[in-house]
């Protein structure tokens, strides 16, 4: 191949990642690139000959011109994959002004009204030197004078409207291939406050610099278009509800601490030193939960964690069965400790080997084991109660009998 051809090679690449930059749109490019590597590499292989080189890079077949030996390959060309884009057509939206006119207008107007300014203030002070008290030749003074000022705030309008657009350029830069950018980026490019920026960009909104824009002014942010403005506003919307709910709840648990606490000063004081105890144990196995990822076992934790936590509420409501719990706070819950200790020191190797993994499954499986003793401690504690709720019942049904008043004894004297 010639030097030309490496050349156009290089050069037909160099247009197809332009091309991709420059629109956004990535999503032909490998296709591209490789179809024109294809292309080059049978054109050094010569393809035996049956293709010569035709002019811009075609060759001539037995069937006659082939664009880039596409339509022989079955491949479409490139060229016609990007044609949108040769066109000058994208398949994004336009996002905001790329062209906006006034630019020649504000250099008009700062120059004119620099001259206008000289004249006038010129033909101002010649007059008032003159003027020797004369009404009529003051007057013209005045009049001069105020053209002299209207001058100046034109040579102002068209200074400031030369560099709003200067600021605009310059945003637009920054926002190149993005939707969405922080506000405190834009005001540091162009030296100005986050305030004056967010009255900068307003400002260009309003004229429709930016066609779909929107700011946020909670966490000051510019946001490109209204799809992306509404995705952001509705993960907003969702991050309020999960805090409002997360507010609620830490709400309720305050309340629920608080009323265990207030329950807790009125109980015996070796009561209160196992309940104490028992939500350290209960802390660990949260803790424990947290710090290890995987999601059976976590699921096992949380069971233990809410099996445990209404134990102990059981006893701060019946302190009478205190004495049940010997064998959860010597054995139980110590061993519990101590597993879910080992497990995370297991875990937390950076190679898991069967030793490893046996080790895990048999601690998962003695978790499980622990929870069906919870889960019978927690019941046997209601044993008492279920006892006399039923002796209760049955001394109910007693005296209704007695008194005539059971449903069955009301239909045989009816």
């Amino acid at each position: 191949m010639t030097d030309n051809g490496w050349d156009n090679f290089g050069q037909q690449i160099l247009d197809r990642v332009d091309d991709a930059i420059r629109y956004g749109d990535f999503s032909n490019l490998s296709r591209s690139v490789g179809n024109i590597i294809n292309e080059t590499i049978d054109a050094v292989r010569g393809q035996g000959g049956a293709y010569r080189q035709g002019p811009q890079g075609s060759r001539y077949g037995n069937g006659g011109w082939q664009d880039s030996g596409y339509a022989n390959r079955g491949q479409q060309n490139p060229y016609h994959e990007n044609a949108a884009y040769r066109g000058g057509q994208s398949t994004q939206p336009v996002l905001y002004n790329q062209y906006p006119g006034g630019r020649v207008l504000g250099i008009l107007m700062c120059v004119g009204g620099v001259l206008a300014a000289l004249i006038f203030g010129v033909l101002f002070l010649a007059v008032a030197l003159v003027s020797f008290g004369d009404p009529f030749v003051i007057a013209i003074a005045a009049f001069f004078a105020v053209l002299t000022a209207l001058s100046v705030a034109l040579a102002v309008a068209g200074t400031r409207k030369i560099r709003f657009l200067g600021r605009y350029q310059s945003y637009v830069h920054m926002l190149r291939q993005r939707v969405n950018v922080p506000i405190r980026e834009l005001a540091d490019r162009v030296g100005k406050s986050i305030e004056y920026t967010v009255r900068d960009l307003q400002k260009m909104i309003d004229k429709r610099l930016f066609y779909q824009a929107h700011i946020d002014r909670v966490q000051n942010y510019l946001i490109l278009t209204d799809e992306a403005y509404n995705e952001y506003r509705a993960a907003q919307n969702e991050y309020a509800a999960q805090e409002q709910q997360r507010e609620r709840e830490q709400a309720r648990q305050t309340q629920k601490e608080q009323a265990e606490k207030e329950a807790d000063e009125n109980l015996p004081p070796e009561c209160r030193a196992l309940i104490e105890k028992g939500q350290s144990y209960i802390r660990h196995i949260h803790e424990s939960n947290e710090a290890i990822p995987g999601e059976e076992i976590s699921a096992k934790l949380d069971y233990m964690e809410r099996v445990a936590t209404r134990i102990f509420d059981v006893v701060r409501a019946h302190p009478e069965v205190a004495p049940d719990l010997n064998k959860l706070m010597s054995y139980y819950l110590p061993t519990t400790q101590k597993l879910l200790d080992a497990y995370r020191e297991l875990d937390s190797q950076p190679a898991s080997g069967e030793h490893i993994s046996s080790t895990k499954r048999e601690i998962e499986e003695t978790i499980d084991t622990l929870n069906v003793a919870f889960e019978k401690l927690l019941d046997s504690l209601f044993e008492d109660q279920a006892w006399d709720i039923s002796s209760d019942i049955s001394v109910l049904h007693t005296i209704l009998a007695q008194d005539g008043l059971k449903e069955d004894e009301l239909k045989s004297k009816a």
